[in-house]
This record gives C-alpha cells, structure tokens and sequence, in this order.
C-alpha cells in the first residue's frame, strides 16, 4: 500500500541510498563499474545489448569473483579448466555485452540525471579491469562525450586495478571515470607493466601507491617517477643493487621482503620527510647468526632515518611458492643468536624522535634477557612501545619447540620508563623474571605516572617462591599505580614451564625424579589489559 507517508516497494533503490549514506564511505569500494552502467541502464539513460550466449546462471553455477582455478591439480595450472571457468564468469556477468547511451542529446537533461548524480557522488572507491576489460566500460566514453566531459566520479579518491589474466590491450573507457583528484592506486601487478606517463596523466595527484606483487628494479624505477607519493606500501625482491629511489615527500613507508632486499633498498633510497616506517622481514636462511646480523644491519639501514617517530618492526615465514604436488616444510631455523634484545635493538637507540615503536620479533634473534634502562635513556618521548618476542616454530614434522625465556628481563625494569618517559601511555613488554629482591632493587619515580595500558605477557618466578606473587602487585602499584589493579594478587594464576632450563642446567635429560621441582614456575596475568583515561593512541602511529 502506498500513501502519503508510506513509499512503495518501487521506491527501494532510494530508500536503501538513504541507508548508506550513513556508512563509512571510505571504506565500502564497488566492486568494479558495472553497477554504475547498470543503474544507467534502470534510469533509462542506456541500454545492454542481448548476446548470443547471453543466459542467467543459477547461484550456485557462478563462479566466485577474480578467483580463476589456477592450483587445482597438485599446483599445477588446469588450463581448460580455467578456459571454460573464464568463459562462464563472463557471461554470467554480462563481460561481453555492450552498454550504450540510448537516449539524444546531453543526458544531464534527462529526468532521472540527478538521481544518478545522487548515486555516483557516493562512489569514493571503485575496482576496475586496467586489461581486456568488459564492453560495458566503453560506456563510460560516450557518456562524457555526450554530457561536454562531465567529471563521471567528483568524489572517487581510491581505483584498485584488477585483471583476469596477464593481457596488455587497456579496456576502452575506465580512465572516463577517473578524475584528477583521485589520491590511491591499489596495483596487484608490478607497477613495471604499465605506462609511467598514463599513471602521471591519469592520476596527477597520486599520494597513496599500494603495490601487491613483489617489486623489482625496474618497478623501483618507475615508483621513482611520482615525486608527489606520500604514502607507498610494497614488496620488494631484487638480483641487483636497487637503483635510488627519490621520494622528497613520502611520509610512510611500509614494505616487506628479506632482510638483505630491505637493507639495500633503506640505504640507496632517499627519503627527507620520512617519519612512518613499517618493515617486516622474512626468514630466509636455516641459521640464526646470519638471521641475526642481516636483521641488525637493516636495523642500521633504518637508523638513517632519524626523523622517524613511528616505527613497526615485525618478522614473518618467508613466502613458500609451491611446485607441484609437494608443499615444502617451513624449515627450522638453526642456533639462536648469543646477544640480547638490546644487542639487536641497538641501531635504534639513535632515532631520538621516536613517539611509537612496536616490534614482533622471533625468539632467535633474542638470546638472553636485556637491560630496558638504555632504551627509556634513548627515546624520551616515547608514547607508545610494544615489545613481542614469539616462539618461532618451523614447520618440519622433526621440530622441537624453543624454550620461553624471560627476555624482558627483571620486572624492575619498568621503573626506567616510569622515570625517564613521561609521555609514556602503552607500555607492552615480553616474558620477565621476578628476584627476591625485587622490591629492594627499584628506586621508584619521584612523581606519579600516567601510564594508561601496561602489558606483561608473563613474569617467571624463582624455583618454588611462588608467595612473591604480591611482589609484583606492590612493584606495579609504586611504578604506575593507574594499572595496578590488572596486577593485584588474586589476578595472576601459576602454570609450569616444560620447556626452560637454567644455562647451567646439565641434569641427565633422562632423569625423571625431581623433574617436577625443576620446572621453572611462570606467573599469568588474567587481566594483563587495563586501559584508563581517554588516551588513545594515533591513526600515524604505526601502520
């Protein structure tokens, strides 16, 4: 029934713009451009073409979108298969179906053109086929040419790239849709296969450039052809010495790749207004020493960089590509390196800007616990630090787990960023140990602290002193008293630790009495998350 207070079901498409208008714009993207032809087509301001093979598919006959069935038979590729899956997602979306204007004139006198203005003014992020794409984007060409080079998408700021296979001809009528203003480009090929001077035509303003697929030299080369890149988010992977890159404004680097490619690309780049750096290296080698002095000479490649505030440092398995029908183990990564955490943070302690620092690094980079006095001496200003040591498990059926160790050292240790880091907010801190005379050993900070969140994944007590459990609510309590309530007594539960032994343990491994009093005691913490107050950290501060 429709009255004067009551729209009809015919009014839905408007009913349900009413209801996205109040979503996130930024982050919902079309799925690529047909709904826009498409909707033209309702509006009555175009038409489809009925092909030959033109069909509706049941549900559960259409293949899902982008996803071609390249591994299906013991990794290798099903080439007819994949023939005939294409074929089917074409026609099951209508790819080869021409859409053309089908009114005279200047569209925009047409009666529903605000409604369409309505809908394509929302679009702030589209995906579209860069190759052979579908006929219905020549739609888009016509339309402008027809409306005197109206600008299609005023508010679209973010085109993600896509294709179907690895073609070269340019789809006919995308770069209508694209205006001037549009900031982002999402690439899931290397930048190297398209033509720097249609990126520069199409995109003037690019300041967001995030890449996909591993870069080599020649897509390094081409990168440093946007002098107006702010933000550029890649993979990279080289045979020879990186060329330089030159990006006078980038503000935040993100990249991943081994340790060596990201050292050689961090000290032939120039980058003056760098300030965000994220890097995640992946583990390429079967031993932790060379592991090691690979992670620490990137650590030196990124220590140029002294107007870095927000620093992310995080390890990965290096990405396994398979061969036929055997999946390669993840190996094991042999030893563990002999220094400290502050042995391998060292190169950092230069960058005196730092606001936010977080890293996630694998237990054999770490070899004994560290001494935290010299990193709260090195980044006064520090408002946020997160430092996580993981257990690195190899993926080989042989593999013995690592022991835990107390890597954060003495649980005193927080005392020093009491005193020396007043800004301090997120505080967040591997396994520690707590000594008898814990208490004794801490001179506590003159004034209170604001400290808003404090993580201690676990403390590691002394054999058979787990009654010392209150010294950790007490030394909490005297440090940052605005989070001692996670740390009170009755919060922390006990459990055993199989796996870690002294340094001077040299008991007969097959010895079984006693065994139990020999576990080293851990300490839990049930509510090892408290936040107070209104601090919240900064969108910048780490990506």
């Amino acid at each position: 029934m429709t009255t004067a207070t009551r729209r009809s079901l015919t009014d839905v498409p408007d009913i349900l713009y009413n209801v996205f208008s109040h979503f996130d714009v930024h982050a919902v993207c079309l799925p690529d451009d047909q709904p826009l032809a498409d909707l033209l087509c309702t509006l009555g301001m175009a038409t489809r073409e009925r092909g030959s093979d033109d069909q509706s598919c049941h549900d559960e006959d259409k293949p899902q979108r982008y996803v071609l069935p390249t591994d299906d038979v013991g990794g290798y590729p099903v080439f007819g298969a994949i023939e005939a899956y294409e074929q089917r997602w074409k026609r099951s979306r209508n790819y080869d179906v021409r859409y053309s204007i089908s009114i005279p004139g200047n569209p925009r006198t047409h009666v529903h053109w605000a409604r369409f203005v309505q809908y394509a003014s929302r679009v702030r992020a589209v995906a579209l086929f860069i190759f052979d794409g579908p006929k219905w984007s020549r739609l888009w060409d016509e339309l402008q040419h027809a409306t005197g080079g109206i600008t299609i998408l005023p508010m679209l700021d973010t085109v993600t790239f896509c294709e179907i296979g690895p073609r070269r001809a340019l789809t006919p009528g995308i770069f209508a849709l694209i205006p001037p203003s549009v900031g982002k480009l999402r690439l899931p090929l290397p930048p190297s296969r398209l033509d720097p001077s249609m990126i520069r035509s199409y995109f003037p303003q690019i300041r967001h450039m995030d890449v996909q697929p591993e870069c080599g030299v020649e897509d390094l080369r081409m990168l440093a052809g946007f002098p107006t890149l702010r933000c550029l988010s890649i993979s990279v992977s080289f045979a020879v010495p990186s060329p330089n890159l030159t990006l006078p404004v980038l503000g935040t680097l993100v990249m991943e790749g081994s340790w060596p490619n990201l050292t050689t690309l961090l000290n032939s780049a120039h980058l003056p207004s760098l300030h965000t750096l994220s890097v995640t290296g992946w583990e390429g080698e079967d031993n932790a020493s060379k592991l090691a002095m690979d992670a620490i000479q990137c650590l030196h490649a990124i220590s140029r960089y002294k107007s870095i505030t927000n620093l992310s440092i995080y390890t990965t398995y290096t990405p396994q590509y398979e061969y036929g029908c055997v999946e390669d183990d993840i190996p094991e990564v042999q030893g563990t390196s002999h220094g400290s955490l502050l042995d391998t943070m060292r190169p950092l302690l230069s960058l005196r800007s730092l606001r936010y620092l977080a890293t996630r690094l694998p237990d054999y980079l770490v070899g004994t616990e560290s001494d935290l006095s010299l990193m709260a001496d090195a980044w006064p200003d520090l408002v946020e630090l997160h430092l996580v040591i993981w257990v690195y498990q190899g993926w080989s059926r042989a593999y013995t787990p690592r022991p835990e160790r107390p890597y954060g050292g003495r649980l005193e240790g927080i005392a020093h960023f009491a005193r020396k880091c007043p800004r301090l907010r997120v505080l967040h801190l591997p396994a520690m140990e707590l000594a008898e005379e814990s208490l004794g050993a801490v001179e506590f900070p003159s004034e209170t602290h604001s400290l808003c969140t404090l993580v201690i994944e676990k403390v590691l007590f002394p054999h058979g002193r787990a009654d010392l459990a209150g010294q950790i609510s007490e030394l909490v309590r005297r440090v940052f008293p605005r989070v001692a309530s996670a740390f009170e007594q009755d919060q922390i539960r006990f459990g055993k630790e199989e796996f870690y032994f002294s340094e001077d343990d040299d008991s007969d491994p097959g010895e079984e009495e006693g065994k139990e009093e020999e576990q080293e005691t851990w300490g839990f913490m049930e509510s090892r998350l408290v936040t107070y107050g209104r601090y919240m950290p900064s969108r910048e501060a780490g990506p």
